[in-house]
């Protein structure tokens, strides 16, 4: 046996389809937290003997829960924020920000570079210094740009008791065949990949999952790049 069948954690390749098997593994668990938190220490132990790195596992999971353009406008907003603190390469535009509170021609350069980070259906929003705060949102029309308060928004109902369990999907009757298609009109309605509504043990789940993945164009198990 070789060093490289006897140590696979020291190569810099990840097999995706053992880890997509603990990621599963501990959502449906998740799915049954309280019951099962013994079990999810179990999962993400052996997961680690197995050379993948818990607080990533954790970042996946959290990952999977977003919808893809939630995803989308979290990775801009981290290239925004990153860019403005000089961690990313990408300095130009950042560097016409710090001149938006006083150079109308650099602030004009920023909101329409900003435009191209808008996701669909969402919005950003960014304020430098004394400069007015900025909303950038897109919908059907195109991108629109607005002043908005700096007042915070009141809190979501929901923040004093805590989020809501995810409500249990009605399970559709189709053959594993319209299982694919339905899996791939969820990416279409950009909803997460951890909506599969099949039960663990129904076999038309991984061919949701499966629809779902090729209409993305990923794995679902992070970002695409």
């Amino acid at each position: 046996m070789t060093d490289k069948e006897t140590k696979p954690a020291a190569t810099n390749m990840v097999n995706g389809s053992k880890l997509r098997g603990y990621i599963e593994r501990l959502e449906r668990l998740e799915a049954q937290k309280g019951e099962a938190s013994d079990d999810i220490a179990a999962v993400k132990a052996e997961a680690k003997a197995e050379g993948f790195t818990p607080k990533y596992i954790n970042a996946i999971l959290k990952l999977r829960k977003k919808s893809p353009s939630d995803r989308e406008e979290d990775d801009a907003m981290m290239d925004l924020y990153t860019g403005a603190l000089g961690m990313s390469r990408d300095v130009p535009l950042f560097r016409h920000v710090q001149g938006m509170g006083v150079d109308t021609a650099a602030q004009e350069s920023v909101v329409e570079a900003l435009k191209l980070l808008v996701p669909d259906s969402g919005e950003i929003t960014i304020k430098v210094g004394k400069s007015p705060r900025m909303r950038l949102h897109r919908d059907n029309e195109g991108v629109h740009v607005e002043e908005v308060s700096d007042a915070p928004p009141p809190p979501p109902a929901s923040a004093a008791r805590g989020t809501a369990p995810r409500p249990q999907a009605e399970v559709p009757d189709c053959t594993p065949k319209q299982a694919f298609e339905l899996g791939k009109q969820a990416r279409r309605d950009d909803k997460p990949v951890i909506d599969n509504p099949f039960p663990w043990d129904d076999k038309r789940r991984p061919k949701w999952d499966e629809g779902w993945r090729e209409e993305d164009g990923g794995d679902g198990m992070g970002p695409r790049k």
